[in-house]
Order: structure tokens, then sequence, then C-alpha cells
């Protein structure tokens, strides 16, 4: 077993310098190059999933493989993550030995755990698109170039606050150790990992921002930032892209490994083609498709993540012909916030409304079952009694005559299970 796991890993390193450079050039093919081969790619995966996996085999007369398009996928429901928890071995291929599969867990934001098994190539497929996505600003990046990750990774008690993965040359530091006491070995471990790249979740590299002004010190060294896994705030981005000067470059995916979405220098954000299928619903739902996993075909799948539509089809000036699915990400499908009479609204909103308040480093919000809204607020400057209640009028116009506490802290905590700090939360049962 352990040859083979051996033996696995070495593929994968392998297939990540051979493939690499085909990656590369597949995105600046031309659009019918690039929807061929995604046609190519969906029909090998229906076709698996009609003749194979249970849950489609219903499907199998319904799609048109002689005359196939992209259009054949409509053919087929959208299905959620309770869906498959219901009966797992609906969705699996008939052919495949489940206790030798390797699975990929989700963060499982909803407390409820969640599985995913992995295609052969599927760790392999994760590090090149991670590299194309670094090159997406003015650079190209080589395999196992350094880069500084200030994300995933939390040191147990008296260890340092960073550690260097030697086989992906990451240079790990612990973004819930941002601050003062900590900022000469930051500073050195930066400056000895001779990294151009910097990545990590927003609000941790928001946070070291913030710390940096205030010594007034530069790290000339990054040229690229990309950040991922938590909504990018305009606040956020106003900070980083001022003070970094240098490429900001947000990334969209999920644990499942569907698809994933990159921004590139121009702003835009691009679809992986050749990794998955990117539709949204009618309530701007991101629905995705995996073009990867033969094991376990995630066809229409619902990620629960909303995306901010495009209304016309984007030409990007960069000259990538991947498509351009949406303008940004909205938040997650279940962190909409209610007014009064259980009306949602958009968590841009309240993203808009503290922009309007330079005095607050940063905030989190979560609104219970019963309607009332807990606003936690960090400071950059004291924040007097003639604040909070413009606070509290700014949120009073948004949500109606719900009742808004809002409390000062010292800093907003990251949660231990996913190292991410939730900005918005909802409790609310629709």
């Amino acid at each position: 077993m352990h040859i083979k796991k051996a033996l696995h890993k070495f593929c994968n390193i392998l297939y990540v310098y051979v493939k690499y450079p085909k990656y590369l050039k597949f995105q600046f093919k031309s659009k019918e190059e690039i929807t061929k081969y995604q046609e190519k790619r969906l029909k090998r995966i229906l076709k698996i999933a009609v003749e194979k996996v249970p849950f489609y085999k219903t499907y199998k007369n319904d799609i048109d493989f002689d005359n196939f398009s992209l259009k054949e996928l409509n053919k087929l429901p959208v299905v959620t993550k309770d869906d498959i928890r219901e009966d797992i071995n609906r969705f699996l291929r008939e052919d495949v030995k489940i206790d030798q599969l390797e699975w990929k867990s989700t963060s499982g934001s909803s407390g409820k755990p969640f599985k995913v098994p992995k295609s052969y190539y599927s760790d392999a497929i994760e590090v090149i698109l991670g590299y194309r996505a670094w090159s997406l600003g003015k650079n190209v990046y080589k395999v196992r170039e350094p880069a500084i990750v200030l994300r995933s990774f939390s040191p147990k008690e008296g260890e340092p606050p960073y550690k260097r993965d030697w086989i992906r040359n990451f240079w790990y530091l612990s973004p819930y150790d941002i601050n003062e006491k900590h900022l000469d070995q930051y500073l050195l471990f930066i400056k000895k990992s001779k990294a151009k790249i910097l990545k990590g979740y927003p609000s941790s590299i928001y946070i070291l921002t913030l710390l940096l002004k205030k010594h007034n010190i530069t790290i000339p060294q990054i040229e690229t930032i990309i950040t991922s896994s938590e909504n990018m705030l305009p606040l956020y981005r106003k900070e980083i892209e001022t003070y970094w000067k240098c490429d900001v470059l947000d990334w969209y995916g999920q644990n499942e490994r569907t698809v994933t979405v990159q921004q590139c220098a121009e702003g835009n954000y691009h679809n992986n083609d050749e990794y998955g299928i990117v539709q949204l619903d009618n309530n701007n739902n991101i629905i995705a498709t995996s073009l990867n996993n033969d094991i376990m075909p995630l066809i229409r799948y619902f990620t629960n993540d909303k995306a901010i539509p495009n209304n016309q089809t984007i030409k990007c000036s960069c000259g990538r012909n991947l498509t351009v699915p949406f303008k940004s990400i909205e938040g997650r499908a279940d962190d909409i916030i209610y007014k009064e009479g259980k009306t949602p609204i958009p968590t841009v909103n309240f993203y808009n409304l503290m922009e309007n308040f330079q005095k607050v480093k940063q905030f989190s919000l979560v609104q219970d079952e019963d309607l009332t809204i807990n606003i936690k607020v960090s400071e950059n400057e004291p924040l007097v009694a003639k604040d909070i209640d413009s606070l509290k009028e700014g949120i009073k116009q948004r949500v109606g005559n719900l009742k808004i506490n809002i409390t000062i802290v010292d800093q907003i905590l990251r949660d231990k299970d996913t190292d991410k700090i939730k900005i918005i939360k909802s409790k609310v049962k629709v």
C-alpha cells in the first residue's frame, strides 16, 4: 500500500511538470477551441455517469450523444449536498472500490461533514491551476517557485508562527499571530523565502497590511498577491492595492473541486474552462459541473455560493479566452440577511455601509433566528457614541426596525476549525 501511494504521488508530481506548460497555452486558445475541448470532456463525464452511476442511469436516453453540445448538460437536474448525503452510493461509479478511494473533505460550514472522492490526478491539477492562477498577473511563475502563504496554518503551543513546506516550497505564516510581537520574525521569514508571491485569506493580508502601514514598512519583493476562501471586501482591496502596489488577484473554488475561477490583472474573473463548467441559476447561485471527477461525477452541483452575474459577453484585454462567468462572488446562499418582514437583502449592502466608517478596522455580523442583528467591530481609531449611533442608523436604513446590538472588540476572532473569518452569518430559517 505504501508503494502504491508513493507511486501515485510520483505520478502526480510528474504530471505537474509535463502538463503545466500546456495549461499555460490553453488559456490563449480560441473560444471555439476551448468550447470544443469542454464538449469533449463533458461528453466523457456524462457517458460515464449514465452508464455507471446509479443516479444518472435513468437519464441515459435523454442525452443526445450523437449531436452533442454543452446544452445537453441542462437535461440533468441540479443536485445538492443533501441529495448526495442521503445515499452516496447512488452517485458513485459502480465499478470502484470505496475502501480504495482517496477523499477530500469540505470545511463543513453547515456543521454536517461532506466528503468527495478524488480522481487520480486531482491533486496535480489543483497544483497546476494554482501556478497558473499566480500567472494571471504580470508575471509567469514556475513550478515550485516559493510562495508566502498566510492561511491554513495554526501552530501548536510552543511552536513558532511559521513553517516551511519543502515539497511545495510554501512558506507558511500563521494568520493567528499577525501582531507586533511576531512582526520581526515574519519579516525575516519573508525575506529568507525570496518569494514574489503572497497568498492568503483577504482578511489575513488586510491585517498584515495595516500592521506594515503602521510601521511604514514595505516589502518590494512581493509582486503578486492571491486571495481566496473569503469575500474580498472593497475596504480590504483598497488598503491592499494602495499599500502593496502590485497585482491583487482573487480566486474562487471549493473543496469539492468542481470549478475554480481566477481573477486576472484586468479585474475579470476567468473560469478554468478545462476544469469545470459554471452556470448561474435564476437566483444567481453558482451551479458547477466538474470535468475531472470521473469517480463521483458532480454534475450541475449546487455550490451554495452566490455570484454577481455578467450581463454581457466580455473579451478580456488580458488576451485570455477563458470564459468570464460572473463579475464577482457575493457570498454564500445561506448567509443572506433578512430585513423587517423577512425580506432577503444582498450582503453587499453591509459591505458598502462599512466603507463609510474609516474608524472600523474589521467587522462581523450575525443575524439570529428572531432577525436580531449582532455586529462586532474592531477599531482603527476609538469609536465614540456619535459613531455608534451613525452605524446603527445605517443598519436600520437597510433592515428596518429590527433589534441591533453593536459590540466593540479587540479583534475579530478567526474560526479555529476553518481558519477563516466569517464576516456575515445568518441563523434565520427560511
